[in-house]
């Protein structure tokens, strides 16, 4: 369940590339993993063409297993509040891969103290700037 942000709170997410996006705090959720339980923030890029929900997070295993900065999950919207956040469908941002992109970082909010070992992992040796 999506725990809505009461109020809504604006906030600027720095980018890979030192920009400013303008975003906003949408809620936040409680899940539990094989490796433990956390609470995640979600947020809206409030510049985006289409606006979605927007997960970035980073987690132990970040840097040496996973990319360093952090990754992605698309959040599907359910009936009454639900989210749906399949961990096995993370992704690295483009940054990952030395593609020039401005990524969103991962705020610190988002650091999970355990490792998610689902998704897509590090990017191959070479393929970051």
């Amino acid at each position: 369940m999506l725990e809505p942000a009461r109020p809504l709170t604006a906030l600027t997410l720095t980018t890979s590339d030192g920009r400013a996006r303008p975003a906003s705090r949408v809620g936040s959720f409680r899940f539990r993993l094989p490796g433990g339980e956390g609470v995640l923030t979600v947020f809206r890029l409030d510049d985006a063409a289409e606006p979605h929900l927007f997960l970035p997070f980073r987690d132990a295993a970040a840097g040496s297993e996973s990319y360093a900065a952090g990754r992605y999950v698309e959040i599907q919207q359910l009936a009454g509040g639900l989210v749906e956040v399949d961990f096995n469908r993370a992704y690295n941002p483009d940054c990952a891969y030395g593609i020039t992109a401005s990524c969103p970082l991962t705020p610190a909010e988002n650091t999970l103290p355990f490792a998610v070992r689902a998704g897509e992992m590090a990017p191959p040796p070479g393929a970051a700037h």
